[in-house]
């Protein structure tokens, strides 16, 4: 048997005679792993959702907001500000190079849509009939709004799918009439679900009338909450922008140095937004990943050195018996760096489970890669290397001859 085959025999039957305190080691570390694997893979899984719901809702689109504070969410209120009308948008679609679509947009939350002994409370939007083509929305039942339906101020609309299944919980719901206020509206079309946006708002709850009708019978105001413009090139997204920005500025009168009462909001700034969010909470998880993974070393390195003290008889004779130095030092890193491995072998199953089990409770989202297991597999022999050397060094420094005087006495 060569020397390595005899140091690593000697670590399994240490760690095998020591169980106890073995899965005590091996649970520290465990703990920061599992942490670290589940903030790595809720992250990942984060991540990839808000990229997928960035690009469902447009990567060629740009929004014009009424109000200079940069909203790149959705508002969480009406904000009623009148500032943005119809002729800028119509200003966008005829000036702007580079600009494919654009539609008039006006909302207004809290409406009651009523159909026999069911209502349903959500937002209502208006809009033009190339709305859908800049939104990329489709429908699931029914068509979509026309200019016809534009140019006769139709009371017509188009229901999102959890108002539809609110209001015709058995379906047939295109052709039926509903009531919005005191009004009747007949129901031309359900919208595809859709889920919820980046930002948090329900795709879903919500209903959407011609612009036209939203403006002069609904609504009944000619202030706009939105511009939304489809571009020719996504590689011009900025420039687009910059060129609305000016024009919008030209419009509205708004002196050089004085702020914008308007902001432009792009796909990248939707992102951007999106994924710091998720980097501050990956942070956050991270550190408290790391600080569980420094006490499990701690823990490591304190029961090694109190497994030194208690095995220095067995060091002595080794010593005795022709074991260098060395040997003792390689025999007790490849403890702590096994129990280290093991204990993230826990961690790392431990911390996908929970991130998999929270992504079937619906709380969070999770992606699988190789990410999480490489760093664990990193993570724990750094730990049980860096913890375990002061133990070994002190286990290495035995006098077997001191040793085995002292424990005879």
């Amino acid at each position: 048997m060569t020397r390595s085959q005899r140091i690593a025999t000697d670590v399994f039957a240490s760690l095998r005679a020591h169980t106890q305190r073995t899965f005590l080691m091996m649970l520290g570390v465990a703990v920061g792993v599992a942490v670290l694997s589940a903030a790595i893979v809720i992250g990942q899984g984060t991540e990839r959702r808000i990229m997928d719901l960035v690009a469902k809702h447009g990567l060629d689109m740009l929004m014009v907001r009424a109000g200079g504070e940069v909203q790149v969410f959705a508002p969480q209120a009406d904000r009623g500000l009148a500032v943005l009308v119809e002729a800028d948008a119509r200003a966008i679609e005829a000036e702007i190079p580079g600009v494919r679509l654009v539609s008039a947009v006006q909302n207004q939350r809290d409406v009651t849509v009523v159909y026999e002994d069911r209502s349903a409370t959500t937002r209502a939007f208006g809009v033009e009939p190339n709305w859908m083509d800049i939104r990329h929305r489709d429908t699931a039942e029914g068509a979509f709004l026309s200019e016809r339906d534009m140019d006769a101020m139709a009371r017509v609309v188009m229901l999102g799918a959890k108002v539809a299944r609110a209001l015709f919980p058995e379906g047939g719901a295109v052709g039926r009439t509903v009531r919005i206020g005191n009004d009747p509206f007949t129901v031309k079309g359900v919208m595809i679900e859709m889920g919820v946006n980046a930002g948090g708002d329900d795709w879903d709850d919500r209903i959407v009338v011609p612009f036209a009708t939203s403006s002069r019978r609904m609504f009944n105001r000619p202030y706009l909450e939105q511009i939304v413009i489809q571009v020719s090139d996504v590689g011009a997204m900025l420039e687009t922008a910059e060129r609305v920005r000016n024009l919008l500025r030209v419009r509205h009168a708004i002196a050089p140095g004085e702020q914008d009462d308007f902001f432009v909001r792009g796909a990248e700034d939707l992102e951007n937004a999106s994924l710091e969010t998720s980097s501050t909470l990956f942070a956050l998880s991270m550190a408290v990943a790391i600080i569980a993974l420094l006490a499990g070393g701690l823990m490591i390195m304190n029961l090694m050195l109190a497994a030194v003290s208690q095995r220095a008889h067995e060091i002595g004779l080794r010593r005795a018996m022709g074991a260098r130095s060395s040997d003792i030092q390689r025999q007790f890193l490849l403890e702590s760096l096994l129990v280290a491995l093991g204990g993230g072998v826990l961690g790392v199953t431990a911390g996908v489970a929970v991130a998999l089990g929270l992504a079937a409770a619906g709380v969070a989202s999770s992606q699988i890669t190789w990410v999480p297991f490489a760093v664990a597999l990193g993570s724990c022999a750094l730990i049980g290397l860096l913890f375990g050397l002061h133990p070994a060094g002190k286990a290495a420094r035995l006098e077997p001859a001191t040793t085995l005087r002292q424990t005879a006495a």
